[in-house]
């Protein structure tokens, strides 16, 4: 038996999902989604490719037809659409406070919040020509601060820093990258191919500077043409140095700890941790999707975050079925890709820089697969420009199984054989 009436806080890709997947699978009570974004839902990896690039329409980005999120076709589905942020919990009677002044009682509770832009502790309030890319409207601010800009400045060099790298070398814009690490996208890649990847920047004209701490931002000055020019102070090596920019990207992460549920124990610097059906432990009519679910593997035995398109997509289906009365647990393989420098990069599982790594192909002519080894167990896998090797790399990382590293390595050998 499903609940009368469901809260989905978040109203980006996952919760707009759950909302979408509760109506098709038959929910008949009330659906309340609710989100501070004036934008109907919509999926993010655009916001640092093509709708920064132009050559895409912010309307593709819509999980849905405008009309399914017309007031009319909401109130005939009773969804209520309330654009407004979650502010508290009560938990004993099951009511959230948002920053409107209205209050919505529920019966079950779906958390799809995402993350915020994480911030420099230096930066204590907003400043013109700084940017963070987490929304649509942070994508067409900077969009617009890139027109006739004459260098880009970009702290952090994660997933989004070197995507609006490559985008904005595209469009014939200076880049300067300054990373607290030791390397590019270090969560997310081996170290070879991490450095790979740094050299194609570098040699597209991307200035990178590793081993960076920012101290500060601050104006420059004013041209004639009312533009300001910005500086960014940083030491390397206990050094002082500074970079001149007329634009500045901060992307050193997200938060993903939800304001409202702060004091109740609920959620931590790792998001709402869940179990292997997406429901706290602590409360069982309360559920997490997307970005902000640190959800058990029960295979794995262990908890995972994942910031992936996949993700959202997918664990928002998996709460809908479940609320719906689903009895398998959810588990999804990690999985997300990256388009940069005409490049098409994916990764599946979670790489390690202590794993063994076997390369396919030729990295150097941007055609390989290289695969990461754990305890002899395939762990993870990056294709460069080899998607079709990627179906059978998530078979390989789902066995679980021990593999010949010379095998794993023979291009004479495919990996549907070795699946």
């Amino acid at each position: 038996m499903t609940a009368s009436h469901i809260a989905i806080v978040g109203a980006g890709h996952a919760g707009g999902r759950v909302a979408q997947h509760l109506r098709a699978l038959g929910h008949a009570g009330r659906v309340t989604l609710i989100g501070a974004e004036a934008h109907v839902p919509y999926e993010r990896p655009a916001l640092s490719k093509d709708l920064l690039l132009g050559t895409s329409a912010q309307e593709s980005l819509a999980l849905a037809p405008a009309e399914f999120w017309s007031a009319d076709a909401l109130s005939a589905a009773s969804i209520e659409r309330i654009h407004a942020c979650a502010d508290s919990l009560d938990i004993d009677a099951r009511r959230v406070q948002l920053n409107n002044g209205r209050s919505v009682d529920f019966d079950l509770m779906v958390v799809a919040t995402g993350g915020e832009a994480r911030r420099p502790a230096f930066m204590t309030e907003a400043m013109p020509g700084v940017h963070v890319l987490r929304t649509l409207d942070d994508c067409l601010a900077l969009k617009e601060s890139l027109a006739g800009c004459r260098r880009l400045a970009i702290i952090g060099a994660g997933v989004i820093g070197m995507e609006v790298a490559s985008t904005a070398i595209s469009l014939g814009v200076p880049v300067t990258v300054l990373e607290a690490g030791n390397g590019i996208m270090n969560r997310c890649l081996p170290p070879l191919v991490a450095g790979w990847l740094a050299q194609q920047h570098i040699a597209r004209g991307v200035e990178l500077h590793t081993g960076v701490s920012v101290e500060r931002i601050v104006a420059a000055e004013r041209q004639q043409t009312n533009v300001l020019r910005l500086r960014v102070d940083a030491t390397r090596n206990g050094a002082p140095f500074g970079i001149d920019a007329d634009c500045v990207l901060i992307a050193i992460g997200v938060d993903c700890n939800p304001r409202f549920l702060m004091h109740t124990g609920l959620s931590d610097a790792r998001g709402i941790t869940v179990d292997a059906f997406c429901r706290s432990p602590q409360l069982p009519w309360l559920y997490a999707a997307g970005d902000v679910a640190c959800t058990l593997d029960s295979d794995a035995g262990l908890h995972l975050r994942q910031e992936t398109w996949r993700n959202a997509e997918n664990q928002a289906r998996a709460v809908a079925e479940i609320i719906m009365g689903r009895t398998q647990p959810y588990r999804e393989t990690p999985w997300m890709w990256t388009d940069q420098l005409g490049h098409a990069i994916q990764v599946t599982g979670v790489p390690d820089a202590t794993d063994t790594t076997v390369v396919r192909g030729d990295l150097n002519a941007a055609s390989a697969t290289v695969i990461s080894l754990r305890d002899g167990c395939v762990s993870a896998g990056v294709t460069i420009n080899q998607s079709r090797d990627r179906r059978h790399l998530e078979a390989l990382v789902k066995s679980r199984r021990r593999i010949d590293p010379q095998q794993l390595g023979d291009a004479l050998i495919s990996l549907k054989e070795l699946v």
